[in-house]
Formats: C-alpha cells, structure tokens, sequence
C-alpha cells in the first residue's frame, strides 16, 4: 500500500510541475519540450575538470574551463551541475528551439568530441495533453487499489466462511413438565420448562 501511495504521490508531482528530461550523451538527439516547461539536459557524465562549449546557432550559451569555472548566457534561468554534466533550463521559450552544438576539449586542450542535438519548444496545447493523460493515469490507478480492495475484502470473508465448520453446532434439551396446581375448585395446569444440559457436537 505505501508503494501505491508513493506511485500517486510521484504523478502528482509531475503533473504540478511539469519537466522533461533529455539526455543528449549521443549526436543527433532531438528533444521535444513543451512552451513554459523545464528541461534537464544531461550534456555528459561529469564535467568537472573538463574544457566544454555549449552553443545554439554559433552563440555561446555555456562555457566550462578546466579549472571548474563555468560562464553561462542565461543563468536567470538556468543552471548548470558539473558533477552530474546536467543543463537545467527554466520557463522554456519558442527562441530556445534550434540546432545545438557541444564541444569537448581533453585535458591538453586538444578537441576530442563534438555533438549536436536539436530542441524543439512546442505549444502549451501539447501540455493541456500531458496533464489529461496524467489525470486519466492518476483515476486509473486508484480505480485499480479500490478494486483490489474490495477483492481482499471478498476473498478474507470467504476465508472466514470456509474456515467455520458447519457441523459444530450447540443445542439445548428442552423438556415440559405437567404440574397440577389446586386452587379454589378448579384446576389450573400449568406448564413448566425445564431446561437440561447444553450439549455440543463436534
């Protein structure tokens, strides 16, 4: 039940704050984001004590040097971990579609990668999807726990009735007895219940 709950919990998370993540370790990825959103693109493994440039259509966005200091363009809205290689960038807008270009250099200054991925800002339309489609995953998942609620309800009071045995039954003997009470001139009979033993089978 607590990993249910954990499940609910992480979708609506995402569906209050809306990210993508694009891991762009390899050439030619295109990442698809929607307008307003953050994105998280993981640039590399680590990038600490690495030379790198980061570019968008012959811009310098990001620059890392070799001593650990990196210059970024657009740091009111984004942010960049060297431990991680992660790019994070806020409140995405239609000017951040394009052509990428990421350039690494070894430790001796010499160029030993260069990769390009493509990041294309779509309408907030495509984010009215996103949220439905988690609305509709949320109400599914509950639907699913409140059906197998009510199966371990069913199945534990089944288990209870097998586990009763129908031949165990208690009785009691009950005998009347015929008294005869003289009063006056008439006789008035009177029934009297005698209970015996209470005896149980099983």
């Amino acid at each position: 039940m607590a990993a249910a709950v954990g499940l609910l919990l992480m979708i609506l998370g995402v569906s209050q704050g809306l990210s993508a993540h694009c891991d762009v370790r390899k050439d030619g990825v295109q990442c698809n984001v929607t307008l307003g959103e953050t994105v998280f693109l993981q640039l590399m493994d680590n990038a600490s004590g690495i030379r790198f440039d980061l570019k968008k259509e012959n811009v310098n966005l990001l620059k890392g040097e070799k001593n650990g200091k990196v210059t970024n363009e657009i740091k009111d809205r984004s942010d960049f971990t060297s431990n991680n290689g992660t790019f994070r960038i806020n409140d995405l807008k239609h000017s951040d579609s394009g052509e990428y270009n990421l350039t690494v250099f070894g430790p001796d200054g010499r160029l030993t990668e260069t990769r390009t991925f493509h990041l294309s800002v779509q309408e907030a339309g495509s984010s009215s999807l996103r949220i439905g489609l988690i609305t509709s995953s949320i109400c599914g998942v509950l639907l699913f726990f409140i059906i197998l609620a009510v199966i371990y309800a069913w199945r534990k009071k089944q288990k209870r009735k097998e586990t009763e045995d129908p031949t165990d039954l208690t009785y009691a003997v009950v005998t009347t007895v015929q008294k005869t009470a003289g009063r006056s001139n008439k006789q008035k009979v009177e029934e009297e219940v005698e209970y015996g033993q209470i005896k149980s089978a099983g």
